[in-house]
């Protein structure tokens, strides 16, 4: 089985028209993630056998986006988009981006079928039973993982709502770009690992990008995704906490308190029950898919986005999922341009590069 790259990553139907990606050396591809906290731009270049990076803004902006990751404030997202371009100085105008949040729904279904001729109609009527949304209200797309035996097949399925795609396509198209691949945050965050790590056949692993509204999580083998999640709980949520304990004026204090080098004593503490909540939510994750047989047992853990750089993290982690945990690098066999990119810098984006990265990754598949 290859890559997520080729699976699940083209949502859009409308978008497949008259597209062409191709894989040409010397040209760039861009991610674009529209983050609660931020907006991440990533542009890679095919160097012989491995990917550069030769471009990388991340712009914090703020309250842009619902609980549910729907866009509240268009006119602050357009302009983080422009400031990450006029920062990142990229000059290609074509992107992939990425959707996550209650308006996108990824399952992954058994379909048995007389022959493979009838799986897509079949897909689409067992998809219907799955989407807590108007039929009509949704776009549709699906992949197959597995034949599991013969006329039985294994599907992930993604739905997303229609009005979620056209706020994100309106905020990317008024920036002055082109989306040419709209993704899904989760195999955004298993395609960068795939290009990084190569995992030994009947394992599994477990990826969590731990973002500030939100963790997206994933169980893959075998290039499949298995099992995926999208946990109401981020960063936010720790900086909300350390706001309302010590009675900060601001969300801004409390940031900052909770990034610095040295914790206060009562800013460890909370910080230490986010990583206790994290370590119980990634061990439920893994008895559910270890109880629905869904594939190899997990063999490690591995943690990205910012939230992932809390102190005390990996240790309260592991003692909760019983395998090694460890921080995604996604700069393992991707290279930064030493022209422009220090390795301290490199260190330094690591954790939020991953789904930027990923999806850049995404950008160079015809879709």
């Amino acid at each position: 089985m290859g890559s997520a790259q080729g699976r699940a990553g083209s949502i859009l139907a409308r978008l497949k028209g008259g597209i062409d990606l191709s894989f040409v050396l010397g040209r760039s591809y861009v991610g674009l993630s529209i983050g609660a906290s931020s907006v991440k731009l990533v542009e890679l270049r095919k160097k012989s056998n491995s990917w550069m990076m030769t471009a990388y803004a991340n712009i914090p902006v703020e309250e842009i986006l619902s609980d549910q990751r729907e866009v509240v404030n268009a006119a602050n997202v357009v302009f983080a988009i422009q400031e990450a371009l006029s920062a990142s100085k990229v000059r290609a105008k074509e992107v992939c981006s990425s959707l996550v949040g209650s308006g996108v729904i990824i399952k992954n279904i058994t379909i048995s079928v007389n022959n493979k001729k009838e799986l897509e109609d079949q897909v689409y009527w067992e998809a219907e039973q799955y989407i807590p949304f108007d039929i009509n209200d949704v776009a549709i797309d699906y992949q197959t993982i597995r034949e599991t035996k013969k006329n039985e097949f294994e599907v992930v399925v993604v739905a997303v709502k229609n009005d979620y795609i056209d706020q994100y396509l309106g905020v990317i198209e008024d920036a002055g770009l082109q989306t040419r691949v709209m993704d899904v945050e989760v195999f955004a965050l298993q395609n960068c690992f795939e290009s990084n790590y190569t995992v030994p056949p009947n394992e599994a692993v477990l990826i969590a990008d731990i973002g500030a509204m939100s963790t997206k999580v994933t169980i893959c083998a075998d290039g499949a995704p298995l099992f995926t999640k999208d946990a109401p709980y981020g960063g936010i949520n720790v900086t909300n906490e350390i706001q309302r304990e010590l009675k900060l004026p601001t969300f801004v204090d409390a940031e900052t308190l909770k990034i610095s080098e040295t914790l206060p004593q009562e800013v460890a503490e909370i910080v230490s029950r986010m990583c206790h909540v994290l370590g119980t939510e990634l061990k439920r994750s893994i008895d559910f898919y270890n109880a629905s047989n869904l594939g190899p047992p997990v063999s490690a853990v591995y943690l990205s986005g910012g939230g992932s750089r809390a102190q005390g993290m990996i240790p309260i982690v592991q003692e909760y999922v019983g395998v090694p945990v460890q921080i995604v690098n996604p700069f393992e066999r991707i290279q930064g341009d030493p022209k422009k990119m220090s390795q301290e810098y490199l260190d330094s984006i690591a954790p939020e590069a991953v789904i930027p990265i990923g999806l850049a990754i995404r950008a160079r598949d015809k879709t």
